[in-house]
């Protein structure tokens, strides 16, 4: 709170933030302040507010990374259950846990999420238990990280494929082929999971901003932040659903231009304060 005013401006009472682009994944960093420490909790997020007569529309890509991930390694099982619209948390949850998708409770949901996260960048079980734990607040024994982590690559072993042949390379590139080179030093397992799969969600995400800005032209609506894989817009009260529909095509559209195979899904949401 204290970066927050201490960047305040006198004239427009407003934050300004910096978004720097040039990050090693391509993902966008922010400073002075810093909009994208802020936590994901009410009681802070509730203290940025829409001007009056204006809402503020929040639009996240769902599920993002681990749509890219199905797309750039081709994994047939994630694949087919993003066309099915399927959540692929669940869909994970039942595969490492052994039961039905229809009866995966919410709690179970949450761990397999911690799983699947995890995963996608080559945690070890003792680091994915730690990632669990302090990200998710979900706690697995070291047995069960384990368990959860051959069952994890055992059903999705196109994705495994993908892993086990990215370790051998000192560079990688995004779905919109930018590249990230490795000179004079080895690249950590994590780095070249990591680089190609988050470096084309950030490529979507910068896309979106683009194809949004053009689209806006005209609506009186404004592009007013950006937190990874999610963008704000502020609108008049009366144009609050035809923006919304603009935002939400705008970043489908982004996702498709990369994604041929798996479907891009946005959830948007409006409201008086940034929630």
């Amino acid at each position: 709170c204290k970066e927050i005013l201490k960047n305040l401006n006198p004239e427009t009472e407003r934050v300004h933030p910096l978004y720097n682009q040039v990050v090693d994944t391509g993902r966008m960093s922010c400073s002075n302040p810093n909009i994208h420490g802020i936590p994901k909790i009410k009681k802070f997020r509730n203290l940025f507010t829409a001007p009056e007569g204006s809402r503020i529309i929040r639009a996240d890509f769902s599920q993002i990374e681990l749509r890219v991930a199905a797309e750039i390694s081709r994994d047939p099982t994630m694949i087919n259950a993003f066309k099915a619209k399927q959540d692929l948390h669940k869909l994970t949850a039942s595969l490492i846990m052994g039961k039905l998708v229809k009866d995966i409770s919410d709690s179970e949901r949450q761990r397999a999420k911690a799983v699947n996260f995890g995963l996608l960048f080559g945690m070890s079980a003792r680091s994915l238990q730690e990632s669990a734990l302090k990200s998710y607040g979900v706690y697995l024994s070291i047995e069960d990280a384990e368990k959860f982590r051959l069952r994890f690559y055992s059903s999705y072993q196109g994705f495994t494929k993908w892993q086990q042949l990215q370790i051998y390379k000192t560079e990688t590139r995004t779905l919109s082929k930018r590249r990230r080179i490795w000179k004079d030093q080895l690249p950590k397992p994590t780095q070249l999971f990591n680089s190609p799969i988050q470096g084309t969600a950030a490529d979507i995400l910068k896309k979106s901003l683009v194809l949004l800005s053009d689209n806006l032209s005209g609506s009186n609506a404004k592009i007013i932040g950006t937190i990874h894989d999610e963008i704000l817009v502020e609108t008049p009260v009366e144009n609050v659903a035809m923006v919304k529909n603009i935002v939400e095509q705008s970043m489908i559209e982004a996702g498709d231009s990369y994604l041929g195979s798996v479907l891009v899904k946005v959830d948007v949401t409006d409201s008086d304060t940034w929630k």
